[in-house]
């Protein structure tokens, strides 16, 4: 009897065993790749960007190559893995390994000050030096992009007549100027060009045989068609039409180089790799690559890096910067990165030291607020979990534009003083602006920011203002501005008649991009498009943030020039 009861649970056990669903065998590398491969439509969506192309790798090989879309739409060329696309800001961290592997030699001390190297280097500081490295981690205070001419030896002159945003190692603000000092110390103590210290420190040792450190016809020549947005004079709308990019001539320590995929999951492998080639040569030494990859520090012991979000799309970014590198610690994992932008493009790039791999993303569509990174954070995420035999996690759903946290903040009656009122209605996470019985869809475009859908409100923004108790209480639309409901101030108000010389269209064209400002006045301010004010400083100038603007070069009574931080913009008559 026992012998048969025996038998007879085994036989129930298993048949249980077959009946229960065997377990989940962990997804491979390629169902991995084949999940990202699988978003980057939705992405490229998402970035509304004509061509897209995608470089994933681990510290072994190029695993692979993603790519989307048109490299030039009018000729309906598609992006192919040789398509070069600027890399932007990422170049950064070139001029930055340059620099370290100079220091390596022997040949730049990095706690030295910039006089050293640059004799005519000149911007008041309050007396306090600034140090190379402070340059390499944005913590010098120079100011961001002063004066934004062709040359960038010129715009290191400019700074001549500027002053730092705050003393030297107390703080961090992102800087263009920092990099370009930077990359003028490179080609000092190298005693070549910027440019050719760049091949010769970073793309030759690391076989990127495809890439340019700068902008010319025959390095563009094999580029994607950079596009921008064609109506530059007005906020961008949801669905904006698109036009080529002017090619230019551009080299910038903080930004003139072109790449590949392939050259630069190559250039992610040094990184994963510990700072060694491919054929296994050492090119940092490791404190001096731990340095690069660690956030550095401030003169109170503080990490480097951002106290806001600088990126909406990717808000960990710059959140800690080491030398050209944000630097993140996510689930006990080191990785570092950065974003990119030039005219015309916008790059990607994340890694993960601890696991071994990497992702790049380029994209053919001019810069803010558009980098492609969605993909990339998606692809890491991905990359992760196959690594350590979790479930593959799904796309995020494309966010929605028009999602506002907290409508209900900004619903009310809005009167102007002309009597003419504007109605502002909450309706779960979105907001409608209500104009003469017209419902118009509202979209976020930054803090108490908003596009509105119609085509009444094409020059500016709607500007929500707070009262001093945190509550909105007014809204202007450049110019014209509107009290609201609970709004208990002032309502006529006064300002020097003279500012009325001052108001109307400025611009002038950055690296083959307009920039346009519209100078109005809103209650009792001056404004730049009536949501920065100018605050008129005892020396005739006036105050923008961290900036510095003056009016010139008048005639038939109104000023022809607006220069901000060294930047020049030309009145133009036109709305």
């Amino acid at each position: 009897m026992g012998r048969f009861i025996a038998l007879a649970l085994t036989a129930i056990a298993i048949t249980a065993l077959a009946e229960r669903p065997a377990a989940a065998k962990p997804a491979t590398l390629d169902a991995a790749l084949g999940k990202i491969a699988s978003y980057a439509p939705a992405a490229m969506q998402y970035q509304g960007t004509p061509g897209l192309s995608i470089g994933i790798t681990d510290r072994h090989r190029t695993l692979r190559v993603i790519t989307l879309g048109y490299a030039n739409v009018e000729l309906r060329q598609p992006v192919t893995p040789q398509t070069r696309f600027a890399i932007g800001s990422i170049t950064k961290s070139m001029t930055s390994l340059s620099l370290l592997s100079l220091s390596d030699a022997g040949r730049l001390d990095l706690n030295a000050p910039v006089s050293r190297y640059l004799p005519w280097f000149s911007i008041n500081s309050e007396g306090t030096p600034i140090v190379v490295h402070q340059l390499l981690s944005h913590t010098a205070g120079l100011p961001d992009d002063y004066a934004s001419e062709v040359g960038y030896l010129y715009d290191l002159v400019a700074l001549r007549q500027a002053h730092t945003i705050f003393r030297p190692g107390a703080s961090w603000s992102y800087s263009n100027d920092g990099y370009a000092t930077a990359g003028a110390i490179l080609a000092a103590v190298a005693g070549v060009p910027w440019s050719d210290a760049v091949v010769k420190h970073v793309f030759e040792p690391l076989g990127m045989r495809d890439s340019s450190p700068v902008f010319t016809p025959d390095a563009l020549a094999t580029a994607a068609v950079g596009y921008q947005f064609l109506e530059n004079d007005r906020p961008a709308p949801l669905h904006p039409p698109l036009v080529a990019s002017p090619p230019i001539d551009f080299v910038d320590p903080a930004g003139s180089v072109l790449s590949t995929p392939e050259d630069m999951a190559r250039y992610m492998r040094f990184y994963l790799d510990g700072a060694q080639t491919s054929g296994g040569t050492q090119l940092l030494t490791p404190a001096t690559f731990r340095a690069m990859t660690t956030a550095d520090r401030l003169n109170d012991g503080r990490p480097a890096g951002s106290p806001g979000v600088e990126l909406p799309e990717a808000p960990d970014f710059y959140r800690a910067y080491g030398y050209g590198l944000a630097i993140f610690n996510s689930n006990g994992d080191h990785l570092i990165g950065h974003t990119g932008g030039i005219s015309g493009y916008t790059a990607c790039m994340q890694m993960n030291l601890t696991r071994g791999f990497g992702v790049i993303s380029f994209a053919n569509l001019v810069e803010a607020p558009l980098h492609p990174c969605a993909i990339v954070l998606y692809a890491m995420r991905v990359l992760r979990a196959q690594q350590l035999g979790k479930t593959l996690p799904e796309p995020p759903a494309l966010p929605d534009p028009a999602y506002v946290e907290r409508p209900q903040q900004y619903a009310g009656k809005y009167a102007a003083p002309d009597g003419s009122t504007l109605r502002v209605t909450a309706e779960a996470h979105r907001l409608v602006l209500m104009d003469a019985g017209k419902a118009i869809a509202l979209y976020p475009r930054g803090p108490d920011l908003f596009w509105a859908d119609d085509y009444r409100f094409t020059w500016f923004l709607l500007s929500f203002g707070r009262d001093a108790k945190g509550n909105v209480v007014e809204m202007n639309y450049g110019p014209v501005w509107y009290a609201g409901d609970r709004y208990d101030g002032p309502r006529t108000f006064s300002y020097p008649s003279s500012w009325n010389a001052l108001t109307g269209r400025y611009e002038n064209t950055y690296f083959g991009q307009p920039e346009i400002t519209r100078v109005v006045i809103v209650k009792n301010r001056l404004t730049l498009d009536g949501v920065d004010p100018l605050v008129p400083s005892a020396n005739g100038t006036f105050e923008a943030d961290t900036s510095t603007a003056s009016f010139g070069d008048y005639a038939q009574g109104r000023p022809q020039t607006l220069t901000i931080d060294g930047a020049h913009l030309y009145r133009v008559d036109l709305p």
